[in-house]
């Protein structure tokens, strides 16, 4: 939770696992303990020392580098043990072509990152850290992130608002999820495989799983989204309430993420941003417990889909807390110049919605779980069309504006008589006479001038899931040289 500045990633390969062990007994010493972290964010926050030189530095190893380095125990993560993120592209709902670094199973051994507040000091300790381990890695490509000058994401929205706090690690501010810490921190209450039977081998305590994702934003095409669909919020939404032309096109862009740019969010006002809910003690003060559920907050809104509330008794508390994670990305790529909006106006719709965009969100987020964190947020949650339940027969509501991504869909030339919305199962058969059930939804399509057919602005251009051992682990490691 080290509130960084500038960061690099560097994907390496272990050429020689022998002086590779030896090299990072040399490198240990430059990782940044919990403890300095700790330490690190209260001279932040307390003493005034936003403008100190800080580093911060850490080591993950792929499933591929623990088996280079004689590591073969399972590490009992069904995601971790497959092997690459390259082989769940299809669960994960990845469209786009996957950039070299992740294109092939196994392709990276590890990563090592460095963050500072300044790109110099970054990129001197990174640099640092390559000669450490000169002779006994590859460089397999080397990203960089910073914060933006607005301090907000491309698309515009403040980053970082709801991390979960750990139980007798952080004070919780007012609504902010309070977990167990082994959600986040292998070995400890909280990590499914905590005093299990088929446990975790001893040196994963005090580790964690890193999932790492390159998420390319298509900044331009949802802005002419936004611009194409936002009469379809109300001049008038409420009796006594007028919003100007502006004011609406803000609200279409909140109901996206349930937040506006600014990070208030919609569950307190569900129209017109007040920058007192800017508050720390009131961000995140809030609950989805409306008369009529997605009326504050849409029901698909990224923030609702991606850390839902209150949804028992049909959803446990229990099942939603241990779907937490720690999110720490950063932005990448140039701002949008002159040029590139003049050449935008020139492109087909097709072209748009299709466009390779050089910026988007280095994605890092921790976890002891991916199944329970990362996999069942993308999947279960962003990725479900009918997720978050709120009543016991499954409503389709979509699927995540920003993680989300399109589901395949067969039209049908063939007349079917359905009279009423609800649950439908229909027989087909195929050109092979094979016969299937399909059990679903009918949902009339919505064909008003009012009514827009849901985008998609991010694409995964890959990833990889690593594990972070804790100092003892690497430094035990580093002795079996």
């Amino acid at each position: 939770m080290f509130p960084k500045r500038w960061e690099r990633f560097l994907f390496f390969r272990i050429t020689n696992p022998t002086y590779f062990r030896e090299d990072l007994g040399k490198y240990a010493p430059r990782i940044t303990s919990s403890t300095q972290t700790h330490k690190n964010i209260h001279d932040i926050d307390e003493k005034g020392g936003k403008h100190r030189d800080i580093v911060s530095s850490g080591i993950a190893f792929a499933r591929a580098g623990l088996n280079e380095l004689g590591i073969k125990q399972n590490l009992e993560d069904p995601h971790f043990d497959k092997g690459s993120q390259l082989l769940e592209r299809d669960e994960l709902g990845d469209k786009g072509v996957y950039d070299s670094v992740f294109s092939k199973n196994g392709n990276t051994h590890g990563i090592i990152l460095v963050a500072a507040r300044e790109r110099d000091r970054c990129e001197k300790e990174m640099n640092e850290i390559k000669d450490i381990f000169n002779r006994s890695i590859e460089v397999v490509e080397l990203f960089e992130g910073r914060v933006r000058e607005n301090e907000r994401e491309h698309f515009g929205w403040k980053d970082g608002i709801s991390q979960p706090a750990l139980e007798g690690i952080s004070i919780p501010k007012p609504g902010q999820r309070l977990v167990k810490p082994g959600v986040i921190i292998m070995g400890y209450p909280g990590d499914p495989l905590y005093g299990a039977k088929a446990a975790r081998p001893e040196f994963t305590k005090d580790g964690a799983f890193m999932v790492f994702r390159k998420l390319e934003q298509n900044v331009l095409f949802l802005e002419d989204y936004t611009n194409t669909n936002w009469r379809s919020i109300p001049a008038e939404p409420e009796n006594g309430l007028s919003l100007s032309e502006e004011q609406r096109k803000e609200l279409f862009d909140a109901r996206l993420v349930g937040r506006f740019k600014s990070g208030v969010p919609l569950a307190l006002c569900p129209y017109i941003e007040d920058d007192a809910y800017l508050d720390p003690d009131q961000i995140n003060n809030f609950d989805y417990t409306e008369r009529d559920p997605g009326h504050g907050c849409p029901l698909a809104a990224h923030v609702r889909k991606t850390s839902p509330r209150q949804l028992q008794p049909i959803v446990s508390k229990e099942f939603l807390d241990a779907s937490a994670m720690v999110r720490a990305g950063l932005p990448y790529g140039d701002e949008i110049s002159a040029k590139e909006r003049e050449e935008w106006e020139h492109l087909t719709e097709d072209q748009k919605e299709n466009a390779k965009c050089e910026r988007g969100l280095h994605f890092v987020c921790y976890q002891s779980s991916i199944d329970n964190g990362f996999y069942r947020q993308t999947t279960a949650f962003g990725n479900n069309d009918f997720f978050p339940l709120t009543s016991l027969a499954p409503k389709k509501i979509g699927q995540d504006p920003i993680i989300g991504g399109p589901q395949k869909v067969e039209d049908s030339k063939e007349q079917i008589d359905i009279t009423q919305e609800g649950e439908v199962t229909l027989r087909v058969t195929n050109d092979q006479g094979d016969k299937y059930e399909i059990t679903g939804v009918a949902q009339k399509v919505d064909t008003s001038a009012t009514a827009f057919e849901q985008k998609y602005f991010v694409t995964s251009r890959g990833g990889e899931y690593y594990f972070v051992p804790g100092i003892r682990t690497v430094k035990e490691w580093a002795k079996a040289h």
